[in-house]
């Protein structure tokens, strides 16, 4: 089955604004998250880590170039966590920011280990 690239974007478009609402809203369960450890990581780290691992995941129906899109992953990492320091229900937290941007780059190694797999099963594919 593929996938159309019109639903693609409006899945990124989900997926944006998905982000922004768990930002923006005043969702207090993080104290909950807290007390929550993975692989030594406190458990609203690790979410913020995998709320940002999509991201790379995006970028070749969006067609954009690769570094431009790592960049701006980054930049909206930074802007999401911009977006908790100005609201007075939040709170902007360095480690968040982090673990914001540790998920776009855990999301681009995992694009490239994709890339590399599916390239890898045509190969074979075709050779037989």
């Amino acid at each position: 089955m593929i996938i159309k690239p019109i639903a693609i974007k409006w899945l990124f478009i989900s997926y944006v604004l998905l982000i922004l609402l768990l930002v923006a809203l005043p969702l207090n369960s993080a104290g909950d998250l807290n007390n929550i450890t993975i692989l030594q990581l406190r458990g609203d780290y690790f979410f913020h880590i995998l709320m940002f691992l999509p991201w790379m995941f995006f970028q070749s129906t969006l067609k954009i170039k690769l570094l431009y899109w790592i960049l701006l992953g980054a930049l909206f990492a930074s802007a999401t966590e911009a977006l908790q320091f100005l609201l007075p229900y939040r709170a902007y937290n360095i480690n968040d920011l982090l673990a914001n941007t540790l998920g776009v780059v855990i999301g681009f190694l995992l694009f490239i280990l994709y890339r590399y797999i599916i390239k890898r099963h045509k190969t074979i594919k075709s050779n037989h």
